[in-house]
């Protein structure tokens, strides 16, 4: 989320050697289990304590705000934060906890992070106690699932500040409705709205998005959840063949979305930002992204970033399965963990709670980088100031919220080395959907592509 926009695959992979090269290195201070749970402070009535507070996200101005909310409910905490780039906070965290550093309350990327920081984290169910009783019925369920299983010993180590995921569209709401167009729920209306966009303007692509060929698999493994929201975990874990009948249709769905001319093959020649630039532009009618584009549904977002399209709306991914539902494959982000060496548990939960599932939400969430985890959550409508955006963002929330697979879940290289690229001869029609499905299940089965 350091780069929301751009959350590629290959960097994450680099970066999540990076951090276990660190550890490595540093050595585990507290051995098997790692470090031992520190004292508790005694903290008297009216006594202040300082809490020390390390994170990446959200943005400094951002989290300032949300801290000033909580100190001023809680005038006996006080919060001293310290924010890093998304790159610094890799490499600079497992450093300070294996180094014996105290602090109290950090944010933790999920994906990237827990197993290189847990054994200095207290386990939840630790500290639990001083959350509300009912503190899991406040929080999205998929969330706290996801954040619990991407811990090697399925544990959970951080309660989630929300999500991100893809893949989902952006619409230049302004040019739907000069051409008289709705915002499209399947493959026939995307087709319908492309031929009325080409009709009337040669120089708009209908519809934008990068050509790089990670991209290929976010869009394709969306739609093969629509087939079944499960699927594409279900393929990572063996529990469905890469040539079941699902997967075919699933294929023979995305080569169609080529096929029909609702995407054009000239757009993966767009590499990059290519697409966004395009979109925000007023260049594109519609961009194929993930959700962590979503801050270019606020009006004052654009104005501050120098974006030119006007209005912005969005939704989920089209459905074009026969029978399908809308889908899109989500990842828990942003957890809030206390570490072993905090002396002030007590106070770091209650913070944890306000961040989380508390008055502190509103202040952070108006990023939009994040889908809250707070269970019911939705943006205050001063943030989106049109109908468009706002029901954009409440699609988004919905496909984002609901039971799916998760995104980035599977660290194996089969993705990049296989399905990428062969998801690219797809789109070209260079290879069957049928043959298709045989090649990744024989390259799945060859054993040369362990998920780690």
């Amino acid at each position: 989320m350091g780069n929301h926009k751009r959350a590629r695959r290959g960097a994450a992979i680099a970066a999540i050697t990076l951090v276990f090269g660190l550890v490595a290195a540093c050595g585990n201070s507290g051995g098997v289990g790692g470090a031992k749970n520190a004292g508790q402070a005694t903290v008297g009535a009216g006594q202040s304590v300082t809490l020390n507070y390390w994170t990446w996200f959200p943005a400094q101005a951002t989290v300032e705000k949300s801290i000033a909310a909580f100190e001023a409910a809680n005038p006996t905490i006080k919060i001293k934060l310290r924010e890093f780039s998304n790159t610094d906070y890799q490499k600079e965290l497992p450093l300070a906890l294996n180094g014996g550093q105290s602090l109290d309350v950090v944010g933790v990327q999920i994906s990237a992070m827990t197993n290189t920081v847990s054994s200095q984290l207290r386990p939840v169910s630790d500290w639990q106690s001083n959350l509300p009783a009912d503190w899991q019925s406040k929080i999205n369920a998929t969330m706290v699932a996801q954040t619990q299983s991407i811990a090697k010993d399925n544990v959970l180590y951080s309660v989630p500040m929300g999500s991100i995921g893809s893949a989902v569209v952006y619409s230049n709401a302004d040019e739907l409705s000069k051409l008289g167009l709705s915002f499209p729920q399947t493959l026939a209306d995307l087709s319908a709205d492309v031929a009325k966009i080409k009709a009337a303007h040669d120089g708009v692509t209908p519809v934008a998005f990068t050509g790089d060929s990670y991209f290929q698999d976010e869009m394709f493994l969306t739609v093969a959840d629509q087939t079944d929201p499960k699927l594409s975990d279900e393929l990572y874990t063996n529990k469905v063949a890469w040539n079941d009948p699902k997967m075919v249709t699933a294929l023979t769905a995305y080569q169609n979305l080529y096929k029909s001319g609702a995407f054009d093959t000239a757009t993966l020649s767009l590499k990059g930002s290519a697409g966004d630039d395009l979109f925000n532009s007023g260049k594109a009618a519609f961009l194929v992204e993930g959700s962590w584009d979503s801050s270019v549904l606020s009006s004052s977002y654009r104005t501050a970033n120098k974006i030119t399209v006007g209005n912005v709306g969005a939704g989920a991914f089209p459905v074009i399965v026969n029978g399908g539902q809308p889908a899109a494959r989500t990842y828990a982000e942003g957890g809030l963990a206390i570490p072993k060496s905090s002396k002030y548990v007590a106070q770091d939960a209650k913070f944890i709670q306000f961040m989380t599932m508390g008055a502190g939400v509103p202040t952070w969430a108006q990023d939009l980088v994040l889908v809250p985890s707070e269970t019911g959550y939705t943006i205050d409508q001063s943030v989106l100031t049109t109908p468009e955006a706002q029901q954009g963002f409440a699609a988004i929330e919905q496909v984002m919220t609901a039971p799916g697979s998760g995104r980035g879940a599977y660290n194996t290289t089969f993705t990049s080395t296989v399905l990428d690229n062969s998801l690219l001869d797809l789109a070209r029609g260079k290879i069957t959907p049928q043959a298709l499905a045989n090649s990744l299940q024989k390259q799945w089965s060859s054993g040369r592509y362990p998920v780690q």
